[in-house]
């Protein structure tokens, strides 16, 4: 029997998420798998209660202050340490979202395909709102620090994480997560950007899919603009803000070729301080 398709799960706090997707888990038509559940601190019994689901699952815990990247770095030298074979295939998937029970056979199937590639789930949403453009494959335009939806492999260089499928080997040609300079938002798009520049491909599954309830985590301006001005300094510079300067400057050290990273951070740093000057002037947003 070969090895399983290790599935990497971070989570903190969202037991009720969580389980459901443990169940659908349990569900699932491929059940050689096994479920990595990187436990960042929780205290409301998670870890727990994916286990009461499924008893196999193993159980890294962190201090609560791993976030993403730091919860992916920690599972990936668990399974280093584990020995596992090059050709594993590995699953970083996040809890909140909706998978239907063939959804690991389909991928597993579809990367068995595609040597030296990262597969995506096809990012999808309910039937009424439309399809995600491409997706969920991405064109990443680093001089603007944009990231524009894609459907031409060839263009695709930038994928996020939530319902990546890769071979453990691929992992280590990318080399891992930076999780003390980017420890949340960015992180996926810096380690995929880094894959594409080391050779590998990035595809978007053609029929293993999820539905991403993306509204669960992170703050928006809107978030922002509904707190206090005395509240939201503090929030310009949380990793749950998906505009924090110093995690976009992080990036740009990281992610961007030299010659345009002045340009860059002059960008990310002008924006910055436009959007602190509105939230010195701007009154509290009844509208949420």
């Amino acid at each position: 029997m070969g090895e399983p398709v290790y599935i990497l799960l971070p989570v903190h706090n969202r037991r009720a998420i969580t389980v459901r997707m443990a169940e659908a888990l349990r569900g699932q038509t491929l059940q050689d798998f096994q479920l990595v559940l990187v436990d960042d601190g929780s205290t409301d019994g998670t870890a727990d209660a994916v286990r009461a689901v499924l008893p196999s699952t193993v159980v890294i815990r962190g201090d609560g202050h791993w976030w993403w990247a730091g919860c992916l770095h920690h599972a990936c030298a668990w399974l280093a340490a584990k020995g596992v074979p090059g050709e594993a295939v590995i699953c970083f998937l996040n809890d909140d979202v909706d998978i239907a029970p063939d959804f690991l056979a389909l991928a597993v199937s579809e990367l068995a395909t595609w040597p030296d590639t990262l597969l995506l789930a096809r990012q999808m949403r309910a039937p009424a709102d439309g399809a995600i453009p491409g997706g969920g494959g991405l064109h990443a335009d680093l001089a603007r620090l944009r990231f524009n939806p894609e459907s031409n492999p060839v263009a695709i260089n930038c994928l996020p994480t939530r319902g990546l499928f890769l071979r453990w080997r691929d992992v280590g040609r990318t080399g891992g997560f930076h999780p003390r300079l980017l420890p949340h938002y960015f992180s996926d798009y810096e380690f995929t950007l880094r894959a594409h520049r080391r050779g590998l491909q990035l595809r978007v599954a053609e029929k293993a899919g999820l539905l991403p309830h993306s509204d669960q985590t992170g703050w928006s301006r809107a978030d922002l603009f509904s707190r206090p001005r005395g509240q939201r300094l503090a929030m310009l510079f949380s990793r749950r803000f998906k505009e924090n300067p110093l995690t976009r400057s992080a990036f740009v050290w990281l992610a961007v070729p030299p010659w345009l990273k002045p340009w860059v951070w002059f960008r990310v740093w002008v924006v910055f301080s436009i959007v602190g000057v509105h939230c010195l002037l701007t009154p509290v947003s009844r509208g949420r």
